[in-house]
């Protein structure tokens, strides 16, 4: 059995043949597959499913955190949120970051996996090198960004002031800061995408390849061509994945800005920690998490229905 399916003779040949849940219950052939996904089902149950419910319940009560008293108010955390200046700043700032970040880590990634793919003898260096960030410590890094960044000393403004141009202020001007981040987290998702392109440039037919150059192809004509559709896969698969992972921003805000200056560098993630850990509002900030979780999920169902007429997998 396999699949929820098995195998039986019929006429001399093997054939594939339903099983019904009920009749797997019964026979108690369902019990060894279970047994054997429990322990995930447990942590997966304790870990995401009743945190999760737990919030939606948690967005529509009062509580500090501290106080054993929870009380029910209703749609109030949704009223107060939605009426919060606050709340409309950080999305906004989450969006403008999403929008930016993403594309252009997408960009930048299929570039310089094509580049890679044609280093010859040296890809494995520019892999090992370009997938460093990937790998290193978020918060570490980004106490090395601050100092790059430092508007006094910090090494990019005195690149820039040898270049006779005058550096900004990064992180603490409202015009360059969420600007700043947007530098960091293309540089941090810039090596998990280039390691995707390269993988999804190997499944490519070389055939196809040397077909369109015996037809007369030059090298961008094969690149919009064959190399873009055929990577229609690994495009949607970064898109989504860069699209979750930019909204997760939290940790360089926590460590470089503190959501500063003048709320120019908070996001929706930001936000939740500050309701839940700084002003004990669990309720208000269970509630924005479900906002986001709509945000999200409605990105991700457009995302999909999308890709059908988009993507091909052959």
């Amino acid at each position: 059995m396999e699949g929820g399916a098995e195998i039986v003779l019929l006429k001399g040949r093997k054939v594939w043949k339903p099983v019904k849940l009920l009749d797997m219950i019964k026979t108690k052939k369902l019990l060894w597959p279970v047994l054997l996904l429990l322990p995930a089902l447990v942590i997966y149950g304790v870990f995401f499913i009743f945190p999760f419910f737990f919030t939606f319940y948690l967005s529509f009560m009062q509580w500090n955190l501290i106080s054993p008293d929870i009380e029910p108010v209703g749609l109030q955390n949704y009223q107060n949120l939605f009426a919060d200046k606050v709340f409309w700043i950080s999305l906004t700032n989450t969006a403008f970051y999403v929008a930016v970040t993403v594309p252009l880590s997408m960009l930048l990634g299929l570039g310089l996996a094509v580049l890679v793919e044609g280093a010859g003898r040296y890809r494995e260096v520019y892999r090992f090198l370009l997938f460093i960030p990937v790998v290193a410590s978020l918060a570490v890094t980004s106490y090395v960004w601050m100092l790059l960044m430092n508007p006094t000393n910090g090494l990019i403004n005195a690149l820039l002031a040898y270049l006779e141009i005058a550096g900004p202020n990064w992180l603490n001007d409202p015009q360059w800061a969420l600007l700043s981040l947007m530098i960091i987290g293309v540089w941090k998702a810039l090596g998990y995408n280039i390691v995707l392109y390269i993988a999804g440039l190997k499944g490519i037919d070389k055939r196809l390849y040397e077909a369109a150059e015996m037809d007369g192809a030059g090298k961008w004509k094969q690149f919009t061509a064959i190399t873009m559709p055929m990577l229609s896969p690994v495009h949607f698969f970064v898109l989504l994945v860069s699209i979750i992972n930019s909204f997760q921003l939290f940790t360089t805000i926590h460590i470089m800005t503190h959501g500063a200056p003048n709320n120019a560098t908070n996001v929706l993630v930001y936000e939740v920690w500050q309701e839940a850990f700084q002003f004990f509002d669990i309720g208000k900030a269970s509630a924005l998490s479900m906002v986001m979780f709509i945000v999200v999920l409605l990105i991700t169902i457009l995302q999909i229905r999308f890709s059908e007429s988009k993507v091909h997998y052959q």
